[in-house]
Formats: structure tokens, C-alpha cells, sequence
């Protein structure tokens, strides 16, 4: 039959294709526009939670130029997060070994906040650890952080 080779040659190139998509890692920062309400207890729980799947295998050394490219994507969200990501790239030095997982806008303690988790490792090591930064989210000035290993 004409054609079913070409069917089937097609699948399998279609297959692959979707095989390297879903197995491809660092897909992202995690953007959630309207978060929960969280006590500082409550978000650095969260934080402890937050999936680092797609940047656990990422080198420390590649760290820094992911972390840009995450935050550069982050300032395609909107305003806020736009004035989000300058402050993370401002404040914090370029070489830092941590990138961005997650950003959410919240409530924490009763206050609007941003929630921003990100991975981050050892020198010479891979993105393993979660660190999570609160910010109020009209200052942007730090209002909580905690780092976990």
C-alpha cells in the first residue's frame, strides 16, 4: 500500500520529536499571577515542596547564565514581575548559582508579597537546594528568606 511507509516513518519522527519535548529539562520558571495566602511558615513549607525536577541536573557553573535567561522570561509576565526580575538581577550578584523555579504573588503574613523559590547548589555540584526569597510586592524589599538543604 502507497504510502503507509511515509505513515509510518512520519509517527516515528513525530514520536521522537515528542519524546526530546517531554524529556526536555528546564522548561521554565513556574509563574503564578495570583497565589495563596501563606504564613511564613506555610510559604517556606511550600518552598520546601516546590518541584526543581527540570534544574536538579544543571551544574552549578551553568547556573548563572540559566538564571538569566529565566528572569529575562520572567520579565515577559507583566509589570510586576518585570520589576520583579530587575530587582533579583540588581540586588543579587550575576555569578549566583540559584535559579528562579518558582514566582508567585501572594498574601503572606497579610501582606502582598512576591514568593520567589529557587535552586541552588553547591560549588562544583548540581541545583539540589531551595532557597526561597519574600519580598513585599510594592517595596520589592526583602521581608523574609530562608535557604534549605
Amino acid at each position: 500500500m502507497p504510502g503507509t511507509r511515509s505513515k509510518t516513518v512520519l509517527l516515528a519522527a513525530l514520536l521522537a520529536l515528542l519524546g526530546l519535548i517531554s524529556g526536555c529539562s528546564n522548561t521554565g520558571v513556574e509563574y503564578i499571577p495570583t497565589g495563596g495566602e501563606y504564613t511564613m511558615e506555610s510559604a517556606q513549607e511550600a518552598a520546601l515542596t516546590a518541584n526543581i525536577d527540570d534544574v536538579k541536573d544543571v551544574l552549578t557553573a551553568d547556573a548563572p547564565e540559566m538564571r538569566g535567561k529565566r528572569l529575562e522570561e520572567l520579565r515577559t509576565k507583566g509589570p510586576g514581575a518585570s520589576a520583579l526580575a530587575d530587582v533579583l538581577t540588581k540586588d543579587f550578584p550575576t555569578e549566583t548559582a540559584a535559579v528562579p523555579v518558582l514566582v508567585e504573588s501572594a498574601t503572606v503574613d497579610g501582606r502582598t508579597a512576591w514568593l520567589v523559590v529557587e535552586a541552588w547548589g553547591d560549588e562544583g555540584g548540581t541545583l539540589v537546594h531551595r532557597r526561597l526569597w519574600v519580598l513585599d510586592k510594592e517595596t520589592l524589599e526583602i521581608i523574609g528568606s530562608s535557604s534549605f538543604r
